[in-house]
């Protein structure tokens, strides 16, 4: 009954909330998606952050013992008598000067960096200095196959080098035949200041926090966190990738994964970080999809209620279509009482109800008007009657002037017989 004022009243505007619902929807999805991606990144910043925060906490404990370590090995060569430089002596494939401390010759002798080790655990080592070169004489430093590394020299072009090339101490992190050790190097000199060799102490990079770290730094699906050194061999990563891939990731020839680096200068190490541009982009779809789909769905309930409510509720009110009730207006109007209206709904207050009852009333009203007017015509005629029959009785003014009233009031109740006889009843 009710489809004109729905499908061109109710349905348009329930039509238009739903779409700016939408449309609202599809903009907060488009932020969302925005969000997602910086949490992300930020995820990924805070587990740099976390992993770095390891090294410098362990680097912190771990220089704390390096110099204690060094502290007892200098001691134990002063209480020795201090160091001198000795003759030639032949270590493994090479030749270098011997350095004696209280007398004894250290080459191959492992009795004070033993000592050291055994009451402060690491490593411990005693070079000397042949020309530009630095060889361990003694040490407790293991090579691969488990044999001491005597013979080997220290590396010369690491930071460590560098430094005692000029005379200066060294403390940081260092890589000693292929392993990041935590190391103190301090120049060895003879009682005439002589420079005759290098003392070391130092302590192999076991980071087991670092391990669990690494476990727990998931970036998204396939993403991860791990460490690699200046040459960018991989040193650290977790257990789900191998060096290869993780090698081949951050390499990201086809800029098809998100690589972060966050250097250690002191340790010669860098955190590499790397997620896949897809994963990233996928989930932040996967977000805004979401709040898209949620938003529409909410903006269809919403609609699909206000279209009943105003169906329910205005549609009732006004007890039927506003068009047929125009109509209606349109036809009283003219005079038309006759017309059928309907009333939709059982509301006594309805538009079309008082309409209804507009129309009664003035059909009642008409009707009475109209029976007044026929009985004030009958006496009008009953009064020409009388008027004939006395006219020779009265005087001619006086006659006139009344029967010139009694046609005044026959052409008024003409005029109002007409008008009544427009409206039908």
């Amino acid at each position: 009954m009710f489809r004109g004022f729905k499908f061109q009243v109710v349905l348009p505007v329930a039509a238009i909330t739903l779409l700016l619902i939408s449309l609202s929807a599809i903009g907060f999805s488009v932020w969302a998606m925005q969000h997602e991606q910086t949490l992300v990144r930020q995820q990924v910043a805070d587990k740099l952050n976390s992993i770095e925060g390891v090294f410098v906490t362990t680097a912190t404990l771990m220089q704390d013992r390096v110099r204690s370590s060094m502290a007892l090995l200098k001691d134990q060569i002063s209480v020795r008598g201090g160091a001198e430089k000795g003759t030639p002596v032949p270590v493994v494939s090479k030749t270098v000067n011997d350095i004696l401390i209280g007398g004894k010759g250290q080459a191959g002798n492992f009795e004070i960096v033993d000592y050291v080790t055994r009451l402060n655990k690491g490593t411990a080592t005693i070079f000397s200095k042949d020309v530009e070169h630095f060889v361990r004489i003694a040490t407790n430093v293991m090579k691969d196959d488990g044999t001491r590394a005597v013979g080997t020299e220290l590396n010369n072009t690491t930071q460590a080098y560098a430094a005692l090339s000029k005379r200066v101490a060294f403390y940081g992190v260092v890589d000693i035949l292929g392993s990041p050790y935590f190391t103190g190097y301090e120049p060895l000199l003879a009682k005439n200041g002589e420079f005759i060799g290098i003392a070391y102490v130092g302590y192999k990079a076991e980071l087991p926090v670092l391990s669990q770290a690494l476990e727990q730094s998931h970036l998204l699906k396939s993403g991860f966190v791990a460490v690699v050194d200046s040459s960018s061999k991989v040193r650290y990563m977790p257990s789900w990738v191998t060096a290869d891939q993780v090698q081949q990731f951050i390499d990201n020839k086809d800029g098809s994964w998100v690589v972060n680096r966050s250097a250690l200068p002191e340790w010669g190490l860098t955190i590499v970080s790397a997620y896949p541009v897809a994963e990233l982009h996928a989930q932040g779809r996967q977000i805004g999809y979401g709040v898209a789909l949620a938003g529409i769905i909410l903006g269809a309930v919403i609609s699909v209620t206000l279209f009943f409510l105003l169906d329910g509720k205005v549609l009732h009110l006004l007890g039927g279509e506003p068009r047929i009730a125009a109509q209606y207006m349109k036809k009283i109007a003219d005079g038309d009482l006759a017309v059928e209206i309907a009333v939709a709904g059982e509301r006594p207050d309805s538009l079309m109800a008082s309409l209804k009852v507009m129309q009664l009333k003035l059909k009642n009203l008409v009707l009475a008007v109209r029976g007044g007017a026929a009985e004030v015509s009958e006496k009008s005629h009953k009064f020409e009657a009388t008027y004939a029959t006395l006219q020779g009785a009265r005087k001619e003014p006086s006659s006139q002037e009344l029967l010139r009233q009694v046609k005044g009031i026959s052409h008024t109740l003409l005029l109002l017989e007409k008008s009544i006889g427009r409206f039908r009843l």
